[in-house]
C-alpha cells in the first residue's frame, strides 16, 4: 500500500505538526495511507481535482477553515455499538446506584467526550431506558462532545448504515430503537430526543458544558500526546462533582495524572472525584488552556508550515 502513496512525505509530516498542534493528538508513523485516505475523500467534497492541490491550499494561503476539516477528518474514530461493554455495565451497575440516593428527585449529567458518530451516547441511553425502573423519580441528561466533524454530523442526525447497525448492535435493541428508512437504521425519536451533541475543542475551556456526575472518555486518551494528556484530564476535572465520577476505557488508568480521583479497588477504570477541593499544583511548562472553540489558527502558522514544506523540497 505505501508503494500506491502519492501525497509528498514532506506534507505528511506538516500535517502530523498541524494535527499535533492544533488537537494535541499524535498521527502514527503507519497511518500515511489511512490519511491519505481521508483527506482524498474530503478533496473532492472540498472541489480540488487532485489531494496535493488541496494540501498545497492549505499550506499556502493559509486557510483556516480548510484547517479545521483537514484536521477534523484525521481525527474521526471509527467507533461502533456497544464497545467495551463492560464498562457500559458498570454505569448501570456500579456507579448510578452510589449516585442515585443522593440525587433521588433531581438529575444526574452525563458527558461523553470524543464520542465520534454517537454509538456510544446512543448505547448509554438505551441501557438506561432499560434500567429506568431501577432508578425512578431522576432525570438523566446524556451530552456527547466531540470535535467538529462529519462523524458528529451524523451522531446527530443518529442515522446508521445497515453494516454500522450491525457492529455490536443486539438485534432485539436495533427492533426496539431503531427505525428503518430506505437502506439505513435510524434512532428512534424518543432515544434521540434524550441525548444531545456538542461541538468542543477538547483542549479549549470546557466551562460552558457545565459539570457533571459523569465524565465518560474512554479508548482515547492514549492518542493524545503526553502534555495533551494533562490538559484534557486537567479540563475533564473541573467538569466533574464532588463525588462524580470518571470512567476510561477497561485497563485504562491515570497513570501518575491524578487530579484529586480515588480509584474504586476493584474497577480500575472508575475514578471518583473527592469531596473536598483539592489544590492542583501544575507544571508551568504546560501550556493552560484557551479559550478558543475551534481548530481556528492564524494564517501565517499554516504559511510557515507550507514554506517549510518549499525550503525541504528545494
Amino acid at each position: 500500500m505505501r508503494g500506491a502513496l502519492s501525497l509528498n512525505p514532506t506534507y505528511y509530516e506538516a500535517l502530523k505538526r498541524l494535527t499535533l498542534e492544533l488537537a494535541g493528538v499524535t498521527l502514527g508513523s503507519d497511518h500515511a495511507f489511512l490519511v491519505e485516505t481521508r483527506l482524498s475523500s474530503l478533496s473532492r467534497k472540498e472541489g480540488f481535482e487532485t489531494l496535493d492541490e488541496m494540501i498545497e491550499e492549505l499550506f499556502n494561503t493559509g486557510q483556516s477553515r480548510l484547517a479545521v476539516k483537514v484536521v477534523s477528518s484525521l481525527l474521526e474514530r471509527d467507533t461502533h455499538f456497544y464497545t467495551d461493554r463492560t464498562s457500559f455495565d458498570k454505569v448501570e451497575n456500579i456507579i448510578l446506584p452510589a449516585l442515585y440516593p443522593i440525587h433521588k428527585g433531581g438529575k444526574i449529567r452525563i458527558v461523553s467526550f470524543g464520542c465520534s458518530s454517537g454509538q456510544e451516547v446512543y448505547c448509554l441511553a438505551m441501557a438506561l431506558d432499560k434500567a429506568k425502573d431501577k432508578f425512578p423519580n431522576i432525570t438523566i441528561e446524556i451530552i456527547g462532545v466531540d470535535y467538529p466533524s462529519s462523524a458528529l454530523d451524523r451522531a446527530k442526525a443518529g442515522r446508521y448504515t445497515h453494516f454500522e447497525a450491525q457492529r455490536g448492535l443486539p438485534i432485539r435493541d436495533l427492533i426496539t430503537y431503531f427505525d428503518r428508512q430506505a437502506e439505513d437504521w435510524v434512532v428512534k425519536d424518543h432515544i434521540r430526543d434524550s441525548v444531545r451533541f456538542e461541538e468542543t475543542h477538547l483542549l479549549s475551556n470546557l466551562d460552558s458544558l457545565g459539570q457533571f456526575d459523569i465524565v465518560v472518555f474512554r479508548n482515547a486518551l492514549p492518542h493524545y500526546s503526553s502534555p495533551a494528556q494533562v490538559r484534557v484530564l486537567r479540563g475533564l476535572s473541573t467538569l466533574i462533582k464532588p463525588l462524580g465520577y470518571l470512567l476510561l476505557g477497561t485497563g485504562e488508568t491515570l497513570n501518575h495524572i491524578n487530579y484529586g480521583y480515588d480509584t474504586l479497588a476493584r474497577d480500575p477504570n472508575v475514578f471518583r472525584k473527592r469531596e473536598e477541593k483539592v489544590q492542583i499544583i501544575e507544571d508551568p511548562n504546560i501550556k493552560k488552556p484557551s479559550n478558543r472553540k475551534t481548530f481556528e489558527k492564524t494564517k501565517r502558522r499554516l504559511k510557515d508550515m507550507g514554506d517549510m514544506h518549499q525550503t525541504k523540497s528545494a
